[in-house]
């Protein structure tokens, strides 16, 4: 698979006739957007203060990193990482540091197997810094990356080679759980009563762990999509549609419903967990910078 068409956002595979998945980059634009509204609500005084200033900034801003990947060359190898190219689960053999990583393996093949962890902690070294200097725009800036990249680390799909599917028949996956089920259920999730932000001792050390825990949930969502097709005859399933000479499959509200059924809470659960790691890794920047008075 060329790389490229991966951090584009969309895969082509070929059965017959080119076929074109409905893949996202990362999380649907509305879930970022709620990811890092109810972020800034589980903040501890005085940060929350802050952020709560800047909420309209920081939510719209929040998916900057998905809008400039198609322009900022590399951009796209910071929103995952495919632990199974380093292991089989649950033992991967992660490098604590990018530099340790490329010594083992080549610049080339980290930065295609992605580096989500240790790019978050780039941004919470350089938040660190910013909070520091009391740089408002800086901080505002960083923050709505970081915050981008800990909610990408909560999608499975971001953590396996097998990140749309294909490699297991269900393709398309990768869009349908991440954007296509909140954006149709997501009026309903309850953010209420969420764990505080705490500090993480080790950024690059706690997102590798939550990337391990997003892929423990791979074969459900692989079963809960094999699932949500049985008894949907096929003219029923999902409808063709073309958009600039490419075919895109859009499934029926009847799958959506079922593959949702299925799944049994696990995206929201992940967009509450999300929520809660964005929150603590901000609070995180903010303790190592000295708690300055933003």
């Amino acid at each position: 698979m060329n790389v490229f068409k991966r951090v584009a956002g969309f895969i082509v595979v070929s059965v017959g006739l080119v076929l074109v998945s409905q893949a996202a980059f990362g999380w649907g634009f509305r879930a970022h957007h709620v990811i890092t509204k109810e972020a800034v609500g589980v903040l501890p005084e005085p940060l929350r203060a802050f952020y709560a200033t800047h909420v309209d900034y920081l939510v719209e801003h929040s998916t900057d990193p998905d809008t400039r990947r198609d322009v900022v060359k590399n951009e796209g190898y910071s929103h995952y990482m495919d632990l199974d190219r380093y292991g089989s689960y649950p033992n991967f053999n992660i490098a604590p540091t990018f530099k340790d990583a490329v010594a083992k393996y080549g610049e080339e093949t980290v930065l295609k197997n992605g580096i989500v962890p240790w790019r978050v902690g780039w941004d919470v070294d350089s938040l660190t810094v910013a909070m520091r200097s009391h740089n408002t725009p800086l901080i505002l800036h960083l923050s709505a990356d970081l915050g981008h990249y800990v909610a990408d680390m909560h999608v499975p799909l971001h953590a396996t080679k097998n990140y749309d599917g294909q490699m297991t028949g269900n393709i398309g996956v990768h869009y349908r759980w991440e954007s296509g089920i909140p954006e149709r259920f997501g009026e309903s999730y309850n953010f209420q009563g969420l764990d505080s932000a705490h500090y993480i001792e080790n950024p690059v050390e706690h997102a590798i762990h939550t990337l391990e825990r997003s892929y423990s949930f791979l074969p459900g969502i692989f079963e809960a999509d094999s699932l949500a097709r049985v008894g949907i005859p096929k003219d029923e399933l999902y409808r063709v549609e073309e958009k600039n000479g490419r075919k895109e499959y859009i499934y029926s509200e009847e799958y959506y419903r079922k593959f949702n059924t299925e799944l049994n809470g696990m995206v929201e659960a992940q967009m509450r967990r999300a929520v809660s790691q964005v929150a603590s890794y901000w609070y995180t920047a903010w303790v190592n910078a000295g708690k300055p008075n933003l």
